[in-house]
């Protein structure tokens, strides 16, 4: 016999099979998201092209000396925000799958959030050249972004996982935006020479 009809009540019954949808509606809203964010970044116009690239060479154009210096004094803070931010993902995950609870979840999302405060800090210290200070702002607003969603983890209480929901779509957008200036300054993810 199935272990949830064995000695069990049926309102145990109906707890257990909440539980269980609301991680698989979880899952399945996780995997959506993941599908929309990666649609949409195919769909994503195509950056304007140096001449040298537009004329058949396949070759980036190099990068300045300042703009190589900017790319390895951020990719030190960069290694570190993507790592929080799979951490943060991962916890959330857990929560949904019950394996934590929330206030298990908010004591370890907060070092977390301190890690993305003092990501925010460097990136803020940071002198880019002309020519990123577009992308370094873009970049900035990541870290912020995942600051603020860390804070929505800590701050969900109750039944409701409005602030969860809202801490998803922060980090979304912070992953898109960290995506984008990767593939700037680091194609591929490769750490600059």
């Amino acid at each position: 016999m199935h272990a949830l009809t064995q000695n069990t009540t049926p309102a145990r019954r109906l707890s257990v099979l909440k539980n269980m949808g609301i991680g698989v509606v979880a899952a399945a809203l996780a995997a959506t998201a993941l599908y929309a964010g990666l649609r949409e970044l195919r769909k994503a116009p195509a950056p304007e092209l140096p001449a040298a690239m537009e004329m058949g060479h396949a070759d980036r154009p190099a990068l300045t000396a300042d703009q190589e210096r900017y790319a390895h004094a951020l990719w030190k803070v960069h290694d570190q925000v993507r790592t929080a931010a799979v951490r943060m993902s991962f916890l959330g995950l857990s929560y949904k799958m019950g394996e934590i609870k929330k206030t298990e979840l908010a004591t370890r999302v907060e070092p977390i959030s301190r890690e993305f405060n003092s990501a925010a800090a460097e990136v803020e210290k940071l002198a880019p050249p002309q020519s990123f200070e577009a992308l370094h702002a873009e970049y900035l607003s990541a870290v912020r972004n995942y600051e603020k969603a860390s804070a929505d983890m800590r701050a969900a209480k109750g039944d409701s996982d409005d602030h969860l929901i809202a801490a998803q779509t922060l980090s979304e957008r912070a992953a898109t935006t960290l995506l984008k200036v990767g593939e700037t300054l680091w194609p591929g993810e490769h750490k600059p020479n």
